[in-house]
């Protein structure tokens, strides 16, 4: 079974995903009171939210080997992190140590370095291996319900892997925190690589959030 799957974006007026300062306490609120099992990000996304975690990457400590405990009431999400590629080699550490999440499950494929698999083992990192070049997120996301009885997920990501859950079906809503600032042509669409067309939606919520952020909750609508 794959489980509910939401996008969930903080987008500027004309749809952009940057180009603008984005409120993360409104946006992160409004994330967590969907209350998911699990957070799902792609590797640049990842990448660049680093910043927010730290200026400088610290080096790893002894700790950043071991899994954390973790105690059945936390209330907090696993971070599902795609990196076919093996970029956040060196990074992981970051994200493990973050006070958001609960620990960090890597999605990966066949074509993923051994190098990557390696680190990822001798940290002790759980990962999904799926998909014969990238990942294969429908069968990840089979296996991370399967495995770790998650049944719902919240996208927290940029364009390339929202339009890809997007393009194989896998959204069920899409929320968006519509933030009062234009972008221009300096901002990167939030489905910029989504090549199919006419998908449909029926608005569920639509909410002011502290006087000046409207939130909009969509369905998306079976073909």
């Amino acid at each position: 079974m794959i489980p509910k799957l939401i996008i969930h974006n903080s987008i500027s007026l004309d749809g952009s995903t940057t180009g603008f300062e984005a409120n993360l306490d409104v946006h992160y609120k409004l994330l967590s009171g969907y209350q998911p099992d699990a957070i799902i990000v792609g590797s640049n996304t990842a990448r660049t939210g680093t910043q927010f975690f730290c200026e400088i990457i610290p080096p790893e400590e002894e700790l950043d080997f071991k899994k954390p405990e973790i105690q059945p009431d936390d209330p907090r999400a696993y971070w599902l992190i795609a990196d076919s590629r093996g970029i956040l080699e060196g990074l992981m550490h970051v994200f493990r140590r973050s006070e958001y999440s609960k620990d960090v499950i890597v999605l990966v494929s066949e074509k993923t370095p051994e190098g990557y698999i390696n680190y990822l083992k001798e940290r002790n990192y759980d990962f999904i291996r799926t998909g014969a070049d990238r990942v294969n997120i429908r069968h990840a996301l089979e296996v991370a319900n399967e495995r770790y009885g998650f049944e719902l997920v919240v996208s927290d990501s940029g364009g390339v892997l929202n339009s890809i859950l997007l393009e194989h079906g896998l959204v069920e809503e899409i929320s968006l925190i519509i933030t009062p600032e234009i972008a221009g042509r300096n901002g990167t669409n939030l489905f910029r690589t989504l090549e199919k067309s006419g998908t449909r939606l029926e608005l569920l919520k639509n909410q002011i959030v502290e006087k000046q952020y409207v939130h909009l909750v969509y369905q998306v609508l079976k073909e």
